[in-house]
């Protein structure tokens, strides 16, 4: 079959068996893994109202006087949980609590969230931390 000028080779068919066999494929545990903490980062990032089709998708930004009002951590920490079991549907039983750094760090936010993700008849705890950047965007790490 000829090769077109977007550089893809093959038919449909052909590119979809080249993408089953891909490394990823062989690692289905790492891939869905990454799969979900990418989508954690993308649908964090995201600031409430911006999206018309779903406009509760997203963490209120840290500028909202309802955040500033009450217990500032306690909002955002409630706001992310929220957010997770909203819209990232594989995992579930989802635990946030704010993360106290050694040192004088008063600003620095960072949650650590554990959460559990069924795989191939199982159930994993997943661990990880989330942390919000000099750019104000939400890390997942």
């Amino acid at each position: 079959m000829m090769e077109r000028e977007s550089g893809c080779a093959g038919s449909l068919f052909e590119r979809i068996r080249e993408a089953a066999d891909s490394p990823l494929r062989r690692k289905p545990k790492e891939a869905l893994l990454r799969s979900v903490l990418n989508n954690l980062q993308n649908v964090l990032n995201t600031r409430s109202g911006s999206c018309h089709g779903s406009p509760e998708l997203g963490i209120t930004d840290l500028n909202d006087s309802v955040l500033v009002s009450g217990d500032f951590r306690e909002g955002i920490k409630n706001a992310i949980s929220n957010c997770v079991l909203r819209f990232e549907p594989r995992i579930s039983d989802v635990s946030v609590t704010a993360v106290a750094e050694d040192g004088y760090a008063p600003l620095e936010l960072r949650f650590h969230i554990v959460a559990t993700m069924d795989f191939s008849d199982s159930r994993d705890v997943l661990e990880f931390d989330i942390l919000l950047d000099n750019h104000q965007h939400w890390r997942v790490e």
